[in-house]
């Protein structure tokens, strides 16, 4: 499950398919020099995996995406305002999402434990909307797309009873293993065991750097090397992470009972605004 590659698939998949900000900058007072990589990894996985709430922001090159999927080809769409911001808490059991992509803005709320997510109403509809789009189809050939928003207003989509597979995606444990990231020794081999201390926007980190400018930026602290960066290749495009928050990432309540709208009642308003 990577932020990126369901980014990609947003045409195919709207309904669960995945989730800007600004950053709010990590620091610390750092140490000086950084250890040998396979000394402080355990510790990286296990401050990853024990954290109470991160945040993620992907930024890939987009460029680069929109030139290799067919399926983007007609669709209008900047590919330099593209983002996906997403909110671990609760130890990762409440991911929130903020995304824009191809021209359409949305959040998504996932509630681990109890299978659930909500999504706006509005959202789904442009969705659908983009869905047509990259078929190279007009939806108000068949819907009365203005009525059916009109109609369903500012209500949120709640989803229930999400597979446990699609559940496991959003574990931080699976997050860790897109990475290669199984335990410490599978992510030193990754990396140069010698690291540089550097200071990127006002925060001490050591830099450990892979194969092909891939790089692994950690807090400079031994006892919490936190990521504050991962940029890794994904089908050949170079996607960056940028970490932040850590233990202290923005909760995102979930709608309210008057607020929501079901599945089922979400088809039954959508068939009264299909044109045959």
């Amino acid at each position: 499950m990577t932020h990126y590659s369901t980014t990609k698939q947003v045409g195919r998949t709207a309904v669960l398919g995945m989730a800007a900000a600004g950053l709010f900058a990590l620091t610390s007072c750092g140490e000086d020099e950084p250890p040998p990589l396979e000394d402080i990894a355990d510790t990286i996985i296990e401050s990853v995996e024990e954290a109470e709430s991160f945040t993620v922001l992907s930024d890939g090159d987009w460029d680069a995406a929109f030139a290799s999927d067919p399926m983007l080809d007609d669709v209008d769409a900047d590919a330099d305002q593209q983002e996906v911001l997403v909110h671990f808490t609760e130890g990762g059991d409440r991911v929130s999402m903020q995304i824009d992509v191809l021209d359409v803005e949305w959040d998504m709320l996932f509630l681990r434990p109890e299978a659930t997510a909500y999504m706006p109403v509005a959202a789904f509809i442009e969705l659908m909307e983009l869905g047509a789009e990259m078929e190279g189809d007009d939806i108000s050939s068949f819907l009365d797309v203005d009525g059916f928003r009109e109609d369903a207003g500012d209500r949120w989509l709640i989803i229930e009873d999400i597979s446990e597979s699609e559940m496991e995606e959003l574990e931080i444990s699976s997050l860790l293993s897109e990475y290669g990231f199984d335990d410490g020794p599978s992510l030193a081999e990754q990396y140069a065991s010698e690291g540089e201390l550097q200071d990127r926007e006002g925060t001490s980190v050591w830099v450990y750097e892979g194969e092909d400018e891939t790089e692994l930026v950690v807090l400079a602290d031994s006892e919490n090397p936190y990521f504050v960066e991962l940029t890794y290749y994904e089908d050949d495009v170079r996607v960056t992470e940028h970490y932040s928050n850590w233990n202290d990432a923005p909760e995102t309540e979930a709608p309210s009972e008057d607020e929501l709208i079901t599945e089922q009642e979400l088809e039954e308003l959508l068939m009264r605004h299909i044109i045959f």
